[in-house]
């Protein structure tokens, strides 16, 4: 053995995966990868879905389950080839050996046992701790990633997000690992939360000198946290480089590809491929120039959804503690044709005023009318009415839609509910949607499962499922937050479109500023439900006055302001 590799702690050699199931052809997931990491090493591994980044990180883990199977190479760990060894040696090299923290901190943890029977599951399994320390080590562990002691005794649906990705990190610190290995551990969490996230795992790491990968397809944050940059693309490491070579000198397109999606929200012009930059005044120009409803089709011109004093408060979660206020006096009114963002971190009230504007639930005191209705004490019989004109995307593309159901059976169904088309007409109009959305062949897309689809593709089908009532207003809760980079700017660019051609008003609900700047006209900064700043997108973002506001924009991945000196 070279006295390099006596140094590294993971030593993999061209190791493939694939996932092999009974009757179909194998599908190879990782194709001869090598590389090395070095104890107290923190390295990033990118890449977009697809990439083989996630399988890569269950193989040199012995994570990857059927029908995924090593088919090749070799893992050295501290000098062991575990990807030959038996399920029970396994076992005993995670002690002190290897860890994954899972993606999803909700999916990963059983939401019928306390954060504390997950600690004692795991003290028992490996019989590493007795009886009488498993508190005292549970409490010493959510200590280090910064959680009270408290959270020992809730269940996972009681944590916030960012909570509940700590509480997994805090599971996977309880083996003494060397090597840790983060998956995707800021996803679907805001910027501010993510930060936090991103802070505690960098101090876990020099504190307790483990080294570190880190699995994401966000090369801002990987560049901003890391020191050495794995770029993976369909199944191949195709560039392997110090985090600032990466930056200042990448050498593959798909790596320039990556870093070209990022831009500063506070920029003069900001602009990514396939969205049209916007200058400071792009907004109210072109708010001036869309076409209005009545002229595109006859129907009445669009209305202004006016909200007035809105709040929202909700009973007291358990017994001797306060009732939470969701939405303090909110005020805003959204005209036709308009783009408003909502933007805040996790629990500032986004979403429950989208479901406030939906008819979903109603406001504690305050209105919110538009046109002749009164949604805030709307009647059920007005509910459809209501749904007709105004429409969610929603954020998840893969749970919003029906997995056993067609594309087509899925947009014939608005269609059939709020016009009257039938039989070739609603066809007709189905492959309409498709076509506006982008999915073409239309014809093809149609038969297609959404479990056929790319995120990408099946938020395209989201956002026609909503256009199907052909409403005045789309409320658009975080519709990129789960997509790749590229795939965001797809989305993006579809929705600045429909609004552009058809006039149609979208509220835009976001913790991405660099997605509000370059879609929206409006925006409102949301703190714990209160409204903190509000006005043009450009000015408010280029010219920040509340301290908060300036905590989002600090918060925002970019590459170009990571440390690489």
């Amino acid at each position: 053995m070279s006295l390099l590799s006596v140094r590294n702690l993971l030593s993999v050699r061209d190791l493939s995966v694939g996932y092999e199931s009974p009757g179909a052809v194998a599908v190879p997931a990782v194709k001869g990868v090598s590389f090395e990491l070095a104890q107290g090493e923190f390295v990033g591994l990118v890449g977009e879905s697809g990439s083989g980044k996630s399988t890569l990180g269950l193989a040199i883990t012995r994570l990857a389950k059927a029908p995924a199977r090593i088919t090749g190479g070799s893992i050295l760990f501290d000098g062991t080839d575990i990807a030959a060894l038996s399920a029970e040696n396994l076992r005993s090299q995670r002690r002190g050996g290897f860890a994954m923290v899972p993606q999803s901190g909700m999916n990963s943890l059983n939401p019928v046992r306390t954060v504390r029977d997950h600690f004692y599951d795991i003290f028992r399994a490996h019989g590493h701790v007795s009886v009488h320390d498993r508190l005292t080590r549970a409490r010493e562990l959510v200590g280090k990633v910064e959680l009270p002691a408290t959270v020992l005794d809730r269940y996972p649906g009681e944590l916030s997000g960012g909570m509940r990705q700590r509480a997994t990190i805090a599971l996977a610190l309880s083996l003494e690992p060397r090597l840790m290995v983060f998956d995707e551990p800021t996803t679907a969490l805001d910027v501010l939360v993510q930060q936090a996230v991103m802070a505690t795992i960098r101090q876990l790491q020099k504190a307790e000198n483990f080294t570190a990968v880190l699995i994401s397809h966000d090369l801002g944050i990987v560049l901003e946290t890391t020191q050495r940059v794995m770029v993976m693309h369909d199944g191949a490491i195709v560039e392997d480089a110090p985090s600032r070579d990466i930056l200042l000198r990448p050498q593959h397109e798909y790596t320039r590809m990556l870093l070209s999606h990022y831009g500063d929200p506070r920029a003069d012009v900001v602009s990514v491929p396939g969205i049209e930059s916007r200058a400071p005044e792009a907004g109210s120009a072109a708010t001036a120039s869309r076409p209005t409803r009545s002229a595109r089709e006859g129907r009445a011109a669009l209305e202004t959804l006016v909200v007035d004093g809105v709040s929202k408060v909700y009973p007291r979660p358990r017994r001797g503690e306060q009732p939470v206020t969701a939405v303090n006096d909110v005020s805003f009114s959204l005209e036709p044709g308009q783009s408003m963002a909502l933007v805040g971190a996790s629990g500032s009230g986004k979403s429950t005023i989208a479901k406030l504007i939906t008819g979903v639930e109603r406001p504690t005191s305050g209105s919110i009318v538009f046109g002749d209705l009164r949604v805030d004490a709307i009647r059920r019989r007005d509910l459809k009415r209501l749904h007709r004109e105004v429409q969610m995307v929603f954020q998840d593309p893969y749970t919003a839609l029906n997995p056993l159901h067609s594309v087509e059976y899925i947009l014939t169904r608005p269609v059939l509910n709020y016009s009257t088309l039938r039989g070739a007409d609603a066809r007709r109009r189905v492959l309409e949607l498709l076509d506006t959305v982008g999915l073409t062949p239309v014809e093809q897309f149609a038969a297609k499962l959404p479990h056929q689809l790319s995120g990408g593709q099946r938020q395209r089908v989201v956002i026609a499922r909503a256009l199907a009532s052909d409403p005045q207003v789309i409320i658009a809760d975080e519709p990129v937050s789960m997509l790749d980079v590229s795939l965001r700017a797809g989305v993006l660019a579809l929705l600045e479109n429909l609004r552009q051609t058809f006039g149609v008003s979208m509220l835009y609900i976001t913790h991405d500023l660099l997605s509000a700047r370059l879609v929206t006209d409006q925006i409102m900064v949301l703190n714990r439900g209160s409204v903190v700043e509000s006005g043009e997108t450009s000015s408010v973002l280029r010219n920040p006055r509340d301290e908060y506001t300036i905590r989002l924009l600090d918060a925002v991945p970019n590459p170009g302001r990571a440390d690489v000196a």
